[in-house]
């Protein structure tokens, strides 16, 4: 069984050869991950095996965002003020092929939920977004309490009560 570590993007990590079956998750990663970071926009969190630190294995990005009240599950909605609520987004979401199957991809979501869970201590949040990339993304993000926004067949949102601390 491989052991991970996960920890904030740092240069040192190589990315070149980086590919997860989808190709704007790859060229993210290898292009734009570093000057989102530098400009402040998204951070972005890598995987790596404990054997070999400079072995990207996944990554995911998180900022702030907001979704209208109108898109939110009704049970939700009912709760919250009629315009635009606060929210965090994870961006992308990837794992490289050959970890595919083995449990990371779950492992980093946890571990973006916690890190969202940590914030939302100083930072109000109402839930968490994903846009999922095609079927079998929304199939995994479904499998973990996300649900379809109104209106919106490939965003999700999972409600902060799913994660608080």
């Amino acid at each position: 069984m491989t052991l991970y570590s996960i920890r904030s993007f740092d240069k040192s990590v190589d990315a070149t050869s980086f590919r997860c079956g989808q190709p704007v998750l790859d060229e993210y990663i290898r292009r734009y991950a570093s000057q989102d970071v530098r400009r402040n926009v998204a951070r972005v969190f890598l995987a790596t095996p404990e054997e070999d630190f400079r072995r990207l294995a996944g990554f995911f990005t998180l900022s702030a965002g907001s979704v209208n009240c109108s898109a939110l599950p009704e049970a939700l909605a009912k709760n919250l003020p009629r315009y635009p609520v606060p929210v965090a987004l994870i961006g992308r979401l990837g794992v490289a092929s050959e970890f595919q199957g083995k449990g990371l991809g779950s492992m980093l979501l946890v571990d973006a939920c916690k890190k969202v869970a940590h914030a939302s201590a100083v930072l109000a949040v109402a839930g968490i977004v994903v846009d999922a990339k095609d079927a079998a993304a929304k199939a995994f993000y479904t499998h973990f309490g996300f649900q379809t926004l109104a209106g919106e067949h490939a965003r999700l949102l999972l409600p902060a009560t799913a994660f608080r601390v």
